[in-house]
C-alpha cells in the first residue's frame, strides 16, 4: 500500500509542470563527466516590507545626547564597546573607537551605557 501511495504521489508530481520564469543555465559536463543536478528555478519576487519601523525612546535618546563628545562604554546585545560618542540619531548612535573607525549602533540593540554622571539642570 505504501508503494501505491508513493507511486500516486510521484504521478501527481509529474503531472504538475513547473513554471519557468527564466531558467538558470547549468553545465552539462564538469571535468568531462556528466553532471547530476536538479532543476534550478528562479523564484518570482519575494514580498519585501515597505515600512521601516523604529521604536523611539525620547528620554533615553536625550540622556545619550547629553554625553555627546564624551568617552562612554556601551553594552549591546552583542557585547561591550567603548569609544567617544560622536553622533546621535533617532535610530542609532555613532561611537568613534579609533581615529578612522566608527561604529554605528542601533539604539534598539543598546542594553545600557556607562558614562560620567550628568546634571539635569
Amino acid at each position: 500500500m505504501s508503494d501505491r501511495m508513493h507511486e500516486h504521489d510521484m504521478t501527481s508530481l509529474e503531472q504538475k509542470k513547473p513554471v519557468y520564469i527564466n531558467p538558470i543555465v547549468q553545465p552539462v559536463e564538469v571535468n568531462q563527466q556528466p553532471t547530476a543536478y536538479t532543476v534550478v528555478q528562479p523564484v518570482s519576487a519575494v514580498p519585501q516590507p515597505n515600512q521601516y519601523v523604529s521604536s523611539l525612546n525620547p528620554i533615553y535618546v536625550d540622556h545619550l545626547s547629553r554625553h555627546k563628545g564624551e568617552h562612554i562604554i556601551v553594552t549591546t546585545t552583542a557585547g561591550k564597546v567603548e569609544g567617544k560618542l560622536t553622533g546621535i540619531a533617532t535610530d542609532h548612535i555613532q561611537l568613534t573607537v579609533a581615529e578612522k573607525r566608527a561604529l554605528h549602533i542601533r539604539i534598539e540593540q543598546i542594553v545600557f551605557f556607562e558614562g560620567f554622571p550628568i546634571s539635569y539642570k
